[in-house]
């Protein structure tokens, strides 16, 4: 983190002035001082919270803190050390700001933060909390198929840091709808979120019935839903209009380095048993560097400029509402940053399941098999075709979804997460040009294979005569054809595409740090 401070104070007494912020050269530990007046014979509550973007917003309260805070604090010049590793870790700013308040009495002011939520910045909660219709799963030693290692075998590999490779803390838990989103649910939400700013969310019509999934709705409408579904709960959205372009202290170094180390072949990888030897996701000095030049130092490019101002910006201020999606001009081709540079990541509210949240939910639970029952591929298992709505090979076409009710959770307590119909997840990115401003060369992702096939999610051929696949297997080719396991249930297509065989569930994520 690195922040240039201006003063704020609040307005009504008692009187707090001339507050200054620093942060220690090498360090991330601020020091903050300010003036207090009040009545003679008077204490108060002091707390301090902090702005990404030069006082438009305060989401971070600061509570990694020692010195004159909390309760008992006299009249005078008063000062703080404030550890904001501890609150805002892997965040940067150049246009930081501290509010102080002061409140008479020995109870905080019940200022509850804005533009977000408590400690946003490090997935802080607020007021409102998950649905309680969804289910806890736990995050721990998760592993997948290796799907890149051949030669015959069979490899598992411990996918436990993924989040962690992704987003920069652990993940403690997920908040997982049991079912799919149905189209009473969706009609909840989207008749709120047309009262309350939201445009583009069409509603289904009363021929559908209320327990089917909501289908045949894009990618962006099925975020603009998470987004109102958030707020409806009083949760903090997850999705947003304009990036930040953050990237993270990727070498520990307390300051945003400019990227010397970039057109050269030097790199260092997080939670890499080679280079991170001490698997905390930041780089410390003396840690091997993958193709040094010899001084010993990496510098990587810790910003990256979406929209081209010459200027890192901190982002996250436009709640997605409507059919405007995030639009960049220089997108670099790198999966996993592509969106989550447009979310508020480790924010409470809902989001679609990253891809390998959907694949431990289809396990069920059960570690290092290929399928939730084992290994046996799905026409060898005897209950394939009642456990689960897919259409097999050489089987009569299933006409459409069923009604979850009609089957039993798996071991992780959820449904349909194999079959019924595929799931938009949250992986998106774009090969060149923006995320919404380049809608034709954007990927999104569907999982778990539909009524249609494992490897299905329209059908080309409805209305009869041939026709082209909007979802196509991640690994290339159409689908049809049974996967090596349930690690492979993945589909590409654009994110403006429709299907009566694609609809989606929402996940709200619990982190440790």
């Amino acid at each position: 983190m690195i922040c240039s401070f201006a003063s704020s104070a609040s307005a009504a007494p008692p009187v707090v002035s001339g507050v200054t912020a620093s942060q220690r050269t090498g360090t991330k530990i601020v020091d903050i001082s300010y003036n207090l007046a009040m009545d003679t014979g008077q204490m108060a509550f002091v707390e301090l919270w902090f702005s990404p973007d030069n006082g438009l917003n305060f989401p971070i309260r600061c509570v990694a803190i020692i010195g004159d805070v909390d309760a008992n604090v006299t009249a005078g010049a008063k000062s703080v050390e404030w550890n904001a590793e501890s609150d805002w870790d892997q965040q940067f700013t150049p246009s930081g700001r501290i509010r102080v308040i002061a409140t008479y009495g020995d109870q905080p002011s019940g200022f509850a933060g804005s533009g977000g939520t408590n400690n946003a910045g490090t997935g802080g909660s607020s007021s409102g909390q998950a649905d309680a219709s969804m289910v806890s799963v736990f995050w721990d030693s998760y592993y997948m198929l290796d799907t890149y290692g051949g030669g015959g075998t069979t490899t598992y590999m411990d996918e436990s840091n993924l989040p962690r490779m992704i987003y920069g803390s652990n993940l403690a838990k997920i908040y997982l709808d049991p079912i799919e989103v149905t189209n009473s649910k969706w009609n909840e939400v989207a008749q709120w979120a047309l009262s309350n700013g939201y445009s583009a969310l069409p509603l289904a019509s009363s021929a559908e019935p209320a327990d089917l999934p909501r289908t045949n709705i894009s990618y962006w409408e099925a975020v603009r839903w998470c987004n109102a579904r958030s707020e409806m709960d009083g949760l903090t959205p997850i999705y947003y209009v304009d990036a930040n372009e953050s990237l993270g202290d990727l070498n520990g170094n307390g300051i945003v380095d400019n990227g010397n180390e970039q057109g050269t072949a030097e790199n260092w990888h997080p939670y890499d048993s080679y280079t991170d030897t001490n698997n905390n996701g930041i780089y410390d000095p003396g840690e091997p560097i993958i193709g040094d030049d010899g001084d010993g130092i990496w510098e990587p490019m810790e910003w990256q400029d979406l929209n081209s101002n010459n200027q890192m910006d901190v982002g996250l201020t436009q709640v997605i509402r409507s059919s405007v999606v995030p639009s960049v001009q220089s997108a670099p081709n790198l999966y996993h940053v592509n969106v989550t540079s447009f979310m508020k990541a480790h924010a409470n509210g809902y989001r679609l399941p990253d891809e390998f949240i959907m694949k431990k939910a289809a396990t069920g639970g059960l570690s290092q098999k290929k399928w939730p029952w084992g290994d046996d591929q799905p026409e060898m298992y005897g209950n394939f075709s009642t456990e689960y709505r897919v259409t097999t090979g050489g089987g009569t076409p299933l006409s459409g979804p069923t009604a979850a009710t009609t089957r039993q959770a798996n071991g992780l307590g959820v449904k349909d997460v194999i079959g019924n119909v595929a799931e938009w997840t949250n992986l998106y990115f774009s090969d060149s040009g923006g995320m919404g401003g380049s809608q034709l060369t954007a990927t999104a992702y569907v999982y778990g294979g539909s009524y249609l096939g494992l490897m299905s999610a329209d059908d080309p051929y409805s209305g009869g005569g041939g026709g082209a696949s909007q979802f196509t297997s991640s690994n290339g080719g159409m689908g049809g054809s049974t996967p090596e396991s349930l690690f492979h249930l993945e589909l590409t297509g654009l994110p403006t595409a429709k299907s009566p065989a694609v609809g989606f569930r929402c996940a709200s994520y619990v982190w440790s740090n």
